[in-house]
């Protein structure tokens, strides 16, 4: 949960997410990019497979 609230933090101060489907996508994305910071894998690596098809 702490993980996250950075993240809710700089949200809340950009103002830029302010209906729900913005929020979701910020949230899908920032638990991939979490999630893969704790199994240790290169998030920008991980982003351009994914991106990559």
């Amino acid at each position: 949960m702490n993980a996250l609230r950075e993240h809710v933090v700089q949200r809340k101060i950009i103002g830029t997410l302010r209906n729900g489907k913005g929020t979701s996508i910020h949230e899908r994305i920032m638990t991939v990019l979490a999630t893969w910071a704790q199994r240790g894998l290169n998030i920008f690596q991980m982003l351009r497979v994914m991106l990559s098809g």
